[in-house]
């Protein structure tokens, strides 16, 4: 025979104690697929948010920034150069490397010159080249050029080489067939 209970009489006592011994008698806890079910679905989230996110593109953008400061940098300083001398630099009919510049001519005006943010050297004179991750530097002595090849083509509309023939490894060709171009021009 089994022994149930007595049922509760009227009143707080005896409520509270059945629901206290109720509670004691049920299993706690979470089955193995409403776990499984939870990691899943956190997973899911995890994959939207980085797809969102877009890690590789907002570093490149990172970069691209950094490129039109060194850019803007590099121009205070040939500005500086022009207003003591009244020319600026000629870079012989070729695209000059930045560095190349800097060890000829600028020294004095900026304290060293910007390297792009991922550590490329140039190669060889030729501006727009994707592995040449350098500034390149274009004058015949009363007028300039400085550009850099951007990663993404977002900062690269608002250029002055997209309105603009670029000379380019001694040929000349328009910006428009390479969107990641980046020029900055001298101001008059």
């Amino acid at each position: 025979m089994v022994n149930f209970p007595p049922q509760p009489k009227a009143g707080r006592k005896y409520t509270f104690y059945y629901m206290f011994i109720n509670r004691q008698n049920k299993k706690n806890g979470f089955t193995l697929v409403e776990m499984i079910l939870v990691v899943v679905i956190i997973g899911i989230l995890a994959g939207i948010v980085i797809n969102i996110i877009n890690i590789p593109r907002t570093q490149a953008r990172s970069r691209d920034s950094r490129r039109i400061g060194d850019v803007k940098r590099i121009q205070v300083a040939l500005e500086s150069y022009f207003s003591t001398y009244r020319s600026y630099p000629s870079s012989g009919g070729s695209w000059m490397p930045s560095a190349t510049l800097y060890t000829t001519n600028l020294t004095g005006y900026i304290s060293d010159m910007p390297k792009d943010p991922r550590g490329g050297v140039a190669e060889n004179n030729c501006f727009l080249s994707p592995s040449n991750l350098d500034y390149y530097y274009y004058s015949d002595g009363s007028a300039y050029i400085l550009g850099a090849t951007m990663e993404t083509d977002t900062y690269a509309e608002g250029s002055n080489c997209i309105q603009a023939d670029v000379p380019n490894c001694g040929s000349i060709i328009s910006c428009n067939s390479n969107s990641h171009c980046y020029c900055v021009q001298n101001p008059l």
